[in-house]
């Protein structure tokens, strides 16, 4: 049989237009298909036909044309088509470009044991400590370093560089207190011996102010007692360290950021060791202080913290008024707000001489003598000693903060701390002038009255 022709598929013309057709009727009709279509497209969901368009599949795994392979054990085996890397396609683009290096991660070392770190650091710190002994102008620099041990998180190599400071800053620190240098001291031209003198004392003020701000920082953080290696811990440490720096070298700077220490744990109602050291502290300080300014600072710390607690303190922080030595060596009395000083009539102060005691003596002679006393004048200076008019001063400023707080606890009644003041004012019976014994007769007077009516006295 003959197969069958294909019909032939014939194409429709669109019909010539007639020749009746003006040009502008085309051009009519044109805009008006083109209407058309754009209302249409508006209404087309273009978002909507891309997501129901279907997608293409994944590549079609490559079919493996190479032939079979007898291997020598006349195993008949396939050869495997390496797969191609998607990235190969790619890999033109990046022609040319070095790709950066991976750098090699850094090995950790390994943490050295405990008590390696503590042996190491035992001869650090020793080995500081004898350079600064040697010769501290020379290595003023291990000031910082010995700082820097201190921040150590080891509990034991941080105890042994708070006492390895202390031991540094008892021995080098001068019997006069370093001033800070101004701006003309500053640019005051001096020898090269000078200057290297004054970058040693400004190392020493900061290394030194470095280390009682670690103290404070310590004492203030409340861990006292013992620590769980069995010794004291960091707290009890520097709260001993300001101690012996307090009673070792009172005359020097920042005597005032120690006594803050001292005077913040006698703040506590917690007796314990740290407490009483405090304590002897302050009596000891009163007892060694020949000046009177050490403890008139102490004496004002104290009132303030008194005062700032409403006198809610243990009994015994106040009878360490008791232990100041201006109630054997000063002779003024005095109030809650004034001194009565001692005329030079009842020997306070040295008579003038009369002009008939005086000795005639040359122009020659007077001028040496005013020369002396100008050098003595400056000796006395530079020993910073203090005057006995100047101790007296301070130890009157001193007798008259005593006096208040004695005076305020008499008024609030403060039942545990009224034998404490009444054995204070059997003490300093004889420094009482006559205007404060009328104040203080009518303060015993009411205390008197509330005890006989059997009111209560105000609890603390």
């Amino acid at each position: 049989m003959s197969r069958a022709a294909p019909a032939v598929k014939r194409r429709k013309l669109s019909p010539q237009p007639g020749d009746g057709e003006s040009r502008a009727e085309r051009a009519d009709s044109k805009k008006k298909s083109t209407k058309e279509f754009y209302d249409q497209a508006s209404s087309w969901d273009l978002e909507q036909d891309y997501e129901t368009r279907p997608r293409k599949g994944g590549k079609k795994d490559k079919e493996n044309t190479r032939l079979p392979i007898k291997t020598a054990d006349g195993m008949v085996q396939e050869l495997e088509v390496p797969e191609e890397d998607d990235e190969s396609d790619l890999a033109w683009l990046s022609e040319g470009e070095s790709e950066p290096e991976e750098k090699p991660e850094k090995e950790k070392k390994p943490e050295k044991p405990m008590r390696q770190q503590i042996m190491e650091a035992k001869e650090e710190l020793a080995k500081i400590a004898l350079l600064l002994n040697e010769d501290p102008e020379e290595n003023a620099a291990a000031f910082k370093t010995l700082a820097a041990i201190g921040q150590s998180k080891t509990t034991t190599i941080k105890k042994l560089a708070l006492a390895t400071q202390l031991a540094i800053y008892k021995d080098i620190i001068p019997g006069y207190r370093i001033r800070p240098l101004n701006e003309d001291d500053m640019e005051t031209k001096v020898s090269k011996e000078v200057r290297k003198l004054r970058a040693y004392e400004q190392a020493l003020v900061g290394g030194y102010q470095a280390y009682i701000k670690e103290l404070a920082k310590l004492a203030q953080s409340g861990k006292g007692g013992w620590s769980r290696d069995g010794g004291p811990s960091l707290g009890s440490v520097a709260i001993a360290c300001a101690c012996t720096l307090l009673t070792s070298v009172p005359h020097f700077n920042f005597r005032g950021e120690l006594l803050k220490i001292l005077v913040g744990k006698l703040s506590t109602r917690k007796i314990d060791a740290d407490f009483v050291k405090c304590r002897e502290t302050i009596e000891t300080l009163f007892r060694d202080d020949e000046d009177g300014t050490p403890s008139l600072d102490a004496t004002a710390l104290l009132t303030k913290m008194m005062k700032a607690r409403g006198y809610r303190v243990d009994e015994s922080v106040l009878n360490t008024f008791l232990h100041l030595r201006l109630l054997t060596e000063f002779s003024w009395k005095a109030s809650t707000n004034h001194i009565d000083r001692p005329s030079k009539a009842e020997g306070g102060f040295d008579a003038a001489k009369n002009k008939s005691q005086r000795v005639f003596r040359t122009k020659k002679q007077r001028k040496i003598m005013k020369e002396q006393k100008i050098i003595e004048k400056e000796m006395v200076q530079a020993d910073a000693t203090v005057s006995h008019e100047e101790r007296d001063r301070m130890q009157a400023e001193t007798l008259k903060l005593v006096f208040v707080t004695y005076f305020r606890i008499l008024k609030i009644r403060s039942p545990n701390l009224m034998g404490a003041v009444l054995e204070g004012l059997a003490s300093y019976a004889h420094l009482i002038n006559q205007d404060f014994f009328g104040d203080l007769l009518e303060a015993l007077k009411d205390l008197v009255g509330h005890a006989e009516t059997g009111d209560d006295l105000d609890m603390t």
